[in-house]
């Protein structure tokens, strides 16, 4: 799908991170330290130098960090060193990126230029997007809109961004057949490098955690529990002389606007309908799991996880891809916007705000009488937890790459399962695929934020690579949520960092 619209040291990754939730205090810019203060205070550049750099700036435009890298007066790594620190997002040095060149059909051309971004790696789940303004939301939003991916935002310098895209949207053009971007640092061309290529981040040195990364045995353990009622209850009550009730159809609403739930729920309620609300993007994917509901009207624009993400998720999974979702948004308008939101997302219907009432009313009906008889909840939830006691016993005969396959599976069969995603992580953890360990981590706390030993282990991940606003934010996490005997020692280790 194309997107159509008007002391330093060096971490080598294949495309993970997940960059902190942006919120509109983080767009605007302002409010940061300024780049040049910043500078001067670590003592990288003197006042005359960002004199010269400011009075390039304001003669020719762009960025000032770039306006520095030009002019030669410090290194690129202090200066995406401080743009990292002053964003809060990672840095990406490009001079020492390996891009794939079939990334780069995402965005054309002339809007990677206009926008100054530029994909550094598309992967199952998300794109790597790399951005002279990663706070730019908007332009985010646009991207994982048309993608139906999460987009991880990395701030890049501008000047090594515009010389980026010519180079490599060129290499593209010319030679079909080439694989691969190298930046201009990149050594030797006969290296190999994975399918998504590798992307550098630079980060600061931070003092090793005291903590060693132990799984959490009794979260692997618990079974994965389910409130379906079960053959033998049902017949039970029918044994009794009560016929089971033919329960009215329960309808998930998510919405973070208080009035538009308020409005959908009284009119759902006057038609029969039982229903459940959720205003969050963590509350709605607990919800969907405990309530497996008939139906979801979900807006798109939602507090810490998007909807269009929510929807992915509902519609990718073995146990749950049979609900219909019914996509509502005010800033998405326009018949390509639907389109794209049932082709990208599996949506059944969208509808903009503001809607009127009775079509979606209709719309919704038409959808429930249609829909196929549901599977057999309680058997998915057996097989999915035989999937995942087997490859947990895979885990522990030390059978890694078994175990990720049979976990994988599990996965499919209950997306929503935290126990699973953090059964998953140790697994990668053992293989030494970090990345795709911390991002399974992450869907564990994304689906149960109290966890403590995901928090932990993320924590002690994140501070190893560098990355100390997020070892921060994950010791902070992991010291509200911590058993007695564990407390003090996450303090320790969140005070080295502060």
């Amino acid at each position: 799908m194309v997107l159509a619209w008007p002391t330093t040291k060096v971490i080598i990754c294949h495309g993970f991170f997940v960059a902190p939730a942006l919120t509109k205090e983080g767009l605007a810019l302002n409010q940061k330290t300024p780049i040049g203060k910043m500078l001067l205070e670590q003592k990288t550049i003197n006042q005359d130098q960002l004199g010269d750099a400011l009075e390039k700036q304001q003669q020719e435009g762009g960025r000032l960090a770039s306006k520095l890298m030009e002019m030669g007066v410090t290194s690129e790594e202090d200066l995406l060193l401080a743009l990292g620190d002053q964003l809060g997002v990672p840095a990406v040095d490009l001079a020492r990126t390996v891009i794939n060149l079939k990334s780069l059909d995402l965005v054309p051309e002339q809007v990677a230029m206009d926008a100054m971004v530029l994909p550094l790696s598309i992967e199952p789940e998300q794109v790597i997007l790399g951005m002279a303004n990663p706070l730019d939301k908007s332009v985010v939003d646009e991207i994982t809109f048309v993608t139906g991916k999460k987009v991880e935002p990395y701030v890049v310098l501008e000047a090594r961004l515009k010389k980026v895209i010519r180079e490599a949207y060129a290499l593209h053009k010319r030679d079909p057949k080439a694989e691969f971007y190298y930046g201009d640092r990149m050594g030797e061309r006969g290296e190999s490098f994975s399918p998504s290529g590798h992307i550098e981040f630079v980060t600061k040195v931070l003092p090793e955690p005291d903590v060693v990364i132990e799984p959490e045995e009794e979260l692997i353990d618990i079974e994965i529990s389910t409130e379906v009622a079960t053959d033998e209850q049902v017949l039970a009550k029918m044994v009794a002389g009560d016929e089971p009730d033919e329960e009215p159809h329960l309808i998930l609403v998510v919405d973070d606007e208080v009035d538009i739930v308020n409005l959908l729920k009284k009119a759902l309620e006057a038609e029969g309908f039982k229903v459940v609300t959720a205003s969050r993007g963590l509350e709605a994917l607990q919800a969907v799991k405990a309530h497996s509901p008939s139906l979801v009207l979900l807006d798109a624009m939602l507090p810490e996880i998007h909807g269009f993400e929510i929807c992915r998720k509902i519609k990718s999974s073995k146990r749950f891809g049979h609900i219909p979702v019914i996509m509502i948004s005010a800033v998405y308008k326009g018949w390509r916007y639907a389109l794209d939101a049932k082709d990208a997302y599996g949506a059944d219907d969208y509808f903009e705000k503001p809607f009127r009432l009775v079509p979606l009313l209709r719309r919704v009906r038409e959808l429930l009488d249609s829909e196929e008889i549901p599977p057999d909840d309680q058997a998915k939830l057996e097989e999915a937890n035989a999937v995942y006691q087997k490859g947990v016993s895979l885990y522990r005969e030390k059978k890694f790459e078994e175990a990720e396959t049979v976990l994988r599976q599990a996965c499919g069969l209950d997306p929503f399962s935290a126990n699973i995603h953090y059964a998953l992580a140790n697994v990668l953890l053992a293989r030494n695929l970090i990345y795709d360990a911390m991002r399974e981590y992450e869907q564990t706390v994304e689906l149960k934020p109290d966890l403590f030993a995901p928090l932990r282990n993320l924590a002690i991940l994140y501070q190893k690579k560098g990355f100390k606003n997020k070892a921060v934010e994950m010791w902070e996490r992991a010291l509200r949520c911590s058993p007695d005997g564990e407390r003090e020692q996450v303090r320790e280790q969140l005070l080295k960092l502060l």
